[in-house]
């Protein structure tokens, strides 16, 4: 998966899921220790055509997981169960492009302004 396989992401606080958004969620650290937030994501028709996301049957969320030391992310698909999951790697800098994309900077992370 590339940055490309993601857009429209934009937090959930205080907006409805859109037609083609599938709910999200970001676990990333900052110098305070470790945040989780919630986020729609509309993913691309590659991201549905892929097998593994395909034999979910029905994809409930995603989740962008940070790993440690600059590690890829970790991008885990779920369906509604949460007992299957499909999971892929991307790294920073992909993950970073769909940050940029968005015009969405995390919570801790300099320039972040917290929603009114």
């Amino acid at each position: 998966m590339t940055a490309a396989d993601f857009t429209g992401l934009h937090l959930q606080y205080k907006t409805e899921q859109q037609p083609g958004e599938v709910p999200a969620a970001i676990e990333h650290d900052f110098d305070a220790g470790r945040m989780v937030d919630h986020y729609y994501v509309t993913p691309s028709p590659a991201f549905w055509a892929d097998e593994g996301v395909q034999a979910l049957g029905t994809v409930a969320g995603i989740l962008f997981l940070q790993q440690p030391d600059g590690a890829p992310w970790q991008i885990l698909v779920h369906e509604p169960a949460m007992v299957k999951e499909v999971i892929f790697e991307m790294p920073d800098a992909e993950f970073r492009a769909i940050l940029n994309a968005s015009g969405v900077i995390l919570p801790g992370e300099p320039g972040f302004v917290p929603p009114q």
